[in-house]
């Protein structure tokens, strides 16, 4: 897959396919915890200048989702995903490398290497060119009625090490509202 494919398409509105598709993949690919009410995600959509809710297009469609907060010193990717159908056919690769790109610096969570998945979910970052950084980092509950999640951050662009505050403090107060 060649990243000259792929576009993003930015989703401002909440009506419509559109939006439908991105609410959809966002709830099947990540658990509750992992995301915000769904009500509070459409105004974030229509209100946050800053956050980025796109579909991920290539020529024959739609292939996934990628929402992202652009800040003043890095960009902070909240949520990737790509079709369950479409996996491990370059489309992940190739959307990383073109938000790379375009953005320069970003930062985004992984789940600790606990497991098989997160083992692989975290050396597919490194084979984009992020590097992992094992400072202890909590993702906060997005609801009252979810759970906090021990998490890595991982960076490319920008020395999360460096600057792990300053992130830190930037994520939780624009995403998380903390």
């Amino acid at each position: 897959m060649d990243r000259k494919e792929l576009s993003f398409k930015r989703i401002r509105e909440t009506e419509g396919d559109e939006y439908l598709f991105t609410e959809k993949l966002l709830v099947d690919a990540f658990p509750p915890d992992e995301y915000r009410s769904l009500a509070q995600q459409r105004e974030f959509v229509k209100r946050r200048e800053n956050f980025h809710m796109n579909i991920i297009c290539c020529p024959t469609g739609p292939v996934g989702i990628i929402s992202y907060w652009r800040f003043d010193t890095f960009t902070y990717v909240e949520h990737f995903a790509i079709l369950p159908t479409l996996r491990s056919n370059g489309y992940g690769a190739s959307t990383i490398e073109k938000l790379i790109e375009q953005e320069k610096s970003i930062v985004l969570e992984v789940e600790k290497p606990d497991d098989e998945t997160s083992r692989r979910r975290i050396a597919f970052y490194r084979r984009c060119g992020l590097e992992l950084c094992e400072k202890e980092y909590i993702q906060p509950a997005y609801r009252a009625d979810s759970n906090e999640i021990p998490m890595y951050l991982m960076s490319r662009g920008v020395n999360v090490e460096h600057n792990f505050e300053h992130i830190k403090s930037t994520i939780y107060r624009e995403v998380y509202g903390k």
